[in-house]
């Protein structure tokens, strides 16, 4: 069973969350003071311009540059939406709202997109016309952020759609007998009228505590449908949970040993947070009062300082390259000082597999999003590729963005796309300098 901790620092600059599985670094957050994340905000916009050429439009919702909506996010959703796309492994900060996730290695995105019934974007909407959307994410570079009209509200057990009539439950529950008592749980609970995902958290939680949930998210959403009628266009109408509280709804479970606070008043509100949802969690939840701080005595702060590096070593001697681009990232796997096993193919294959726990680590320590695009060192035997793609999907089952895996290329290269919401962590702590513009590379914003 894995154990984590979560450690919690806060100064003047920024607030840091750290999660360790099984004393390992497996996530970091990082929230410089006064910016906060837009994903799940709700808005009321207006829509600016609709685009039919795009099945499209863009919406002013007061930030500055209009939002992207399709009109696959705003059409109504097909219950094969439910069934296959939408999200039931949902753990994470963002991966409630996060997007397609199959269970197998896929030849082609074609075999398994669903084609949806054609909606045309005139149907809906037209310009100057008001419309309630939720950030779904954020500007990416030159991309701008994108928005959808199906609404969710993201509780500890459940997640609320106001707007589909539909049951989901999260894919981590294997057990016939809850995830049929979960399902006849939540048809009582929507009725005819609202949907919900029933989050792997809820599996052996009292349909009281259920019920209880449903009616907080489900008042909470007729509080923020009153407030629309009356605020302005373009405004905001309602902002998602700050990230402590996001890693405590969606982080702290059973298995959490302890979580560690660097800072008075953060210690209080946190503790406070913690013993009022989660009563069971409180005693653990620990002041750090060391004069050295807490990130650089548990060994967080090199680690985050790696993270800025495109070299990764493997303990082999091996080593993985990283780069991201604006269309896609790429990971070069190389043997580097790795003496071999025999053959070239035994020294190739076992790279490869100490590579694939790397990758997948290295994905979530990054939080790397999009297409990504991974050149394994070459391998002839087909039951060595075979067994390398059976690894990598192991290894990449923790991800709570929940990557989708694709078959190797005949250019022995490995496919996969993983959900983006903002940017990595990399380029969040970097910026380009004039001196590193020529190279092509980043600064990191301040010294570690």
């Amino acid at each position: 069973m894995t154990s984590s901790r979560i450690l919690v620092s806060q100064d003047p600059y920024e607030t840091r969350v750290a999660v360790l599985e099984n004393d390992l670094l497996s996530e970091v957050f990082i929230q410089p003071s006064g910016q906060k994340s837009l994903i799940g905000n709700i808005y009321k916009g207006q829509v600016a311009t609709v685009i039919p050429g795009l099945e499209a439009a863009f919406i002013d919702i007061g930030i500055g540059r209009n939002a992207f909506l399709h009109v696959q996010d705003l059409a109504p959703k097909s219950s094969h939406f439910w069934d296959v796309e939408r999200l039931m492994d949902d753990e994470g900060l963002e991966t409630d709202r996060a997007e397609a996730r199959h269970d197998d290695l896929i030849p082609s995105l074609s075999e398994h997109r669903h084609q949806a019934p054609h909606f045309r974007i005139n149907d809906y909407l037209a310009e100057e016309q008001s419309i309630l959307v939720q950030m779904e994410k954020e500007p990416l570079g030159q991309k701008g952020c994108r928005v959808t009209a199906h609404i969710s509200l993201p509780g500890r057990y459940l997640v609320f759609f106001p707007t589909s009539n539909h049951v989901a439950i999260s894919r981590r529950i294997s057990d016939e007998q809850k995830r049929e008592r979960l399902l006849t749980v939540g048809r009582e609970l929507v009725g005819e009228q609202y949907g919900v995902i029933l989050r792997t958290a809820s599996e052996d939680t009292p349909a009281e505590e259920l019920q209880r949930e449903f009616e907080l998210l489900k008042t909470r959403w007729e509080q923020i449908l009153a407030e629309s009628e009356q605020a302005g266009i373009p405004s905001l109408v309602h902002e998602e949970e700050g990230l402590l509280y996001q890693v405590v709804r969606d982080f702290c479970t059973a298995s959490t040993e302890e979580i560690i606070v660097e800072g008075e008043d953060i210690y209080r509100r946190l503790k406070g947070y913690v013993s009022r949802v989660l009563p069971g969690l409180g005693p653990r939840v620990h002041h750090y009062k060391e004069p050295i701080p807490l990130f650089r005595a548990r060994g967080i702060e090199a680690e985050i300082e790696r993270l800025l590096q495109r070299r990764v070593w493997l303990k082999s001697g091996g080593y993985l390259v990283i780069d991201e681009t604006e269309a896609l990232a790429v990971i070069d796997v190389n043997t580097g000082r790795d003496l071999g096993r025999g053959s070239l193919e035994e020294t190739a294959f076992a790279t490869n597999l100490e590579a694939t726990r790397e990758i997948a680590r290295q994905l979530r320590l990054r939080d790397i999003g999009g297409i990504i695009i991974i050149d394994f060192i070459d391998m002839l035997s087909p039951l060595n590729q075979k067994a390398l793609m059976e690894q990598f999907k192991a290894s990449l089952a923790q991800d709570r963005s929940h990557p989708v895996l694709f078959s190797m290329t005949e250019l022995g290269l490995v496919q996969l796309t993983r959900k983006r919401v903002r940017r990595s962590v990399p380029k969040s702590l970097s910026h380009t300098c004039l001196t590193a513009m020529a190279r092509g590379s980043s600064c990191p914003r301040k010294p570690w």
